[in-house]
């Protein structure tokens, strides 16, 4: 498969790890950490602000635009205890990082059934006929009304949180 490059920005600075498309993002960020001299345990690996699958390869995380310029770019943060520390008083966060999962599980589910509608979307304009194009659309929008009730539900858990 393809070369690719990752940018990861760690502390504020730019390191680039050469990689193929088919290799495992866990691999990768085992590079990265060797390279910065650090356990990979202790990292913490953000793509387009969600927590990276290290089990997933590179062409299965990276959105398309990426995969078409072959890099991109990863925020690194370093784990305290499962600690974060806020940017602007230091002060210690203790993260429930069950909720997190959950909620990262839900948004994806929500973006996976987005990208479902897209397609059937780009069907009925390619397919139906004008009789069909109502009763279709009535459907998509039962489906994106569920959709919206998924997101509210997730802000209130976000607020709960």
């Amino acid at each position: 498969m393809s070369e690719a490059k990752i940018v990861f920005n760690f502390e504020g600075r730019d390191l680039t790890i050469q990689c193929s498309q088919d290799d495992k993002i866990k691999d990768i960020c085992q590079k990265f950490s060797t390279k910065i001299e650090s356990n990979i345990n202790s990292l913490l690996f953000l793509y387009g602000g969600n927590k990276m699958n290290m089990e997933l390869k590179l062409k299965e995380v990276a959105n398309s635009i990426d995969i078409n310029n072959k890099q991109m770019k990863v925020l690194v943060y370093k784990k305290e205890n499962d600690d974060f520390v806020c940017p602007n008083c230091n002060t210690k966060i203790k993260l429930n990082t069950e909720k997190l999962d959950d909620i990262t599980l839900s948004i994806n589910n929500i973006k996976d059934t987005i990208n479902g509608i897209k397609l059937n979307i780009d069907n009925i304009i390619k397919l139906s006929t004008n009789n069909n194009i109502s009763i279709q659309i009535k459907n998509i929008n039962i489906v994106l009304n569920t959709i919206n009730e998924d997101i509210n539900k997730n802000n209130e858990k976000l607020k709960n949180y």
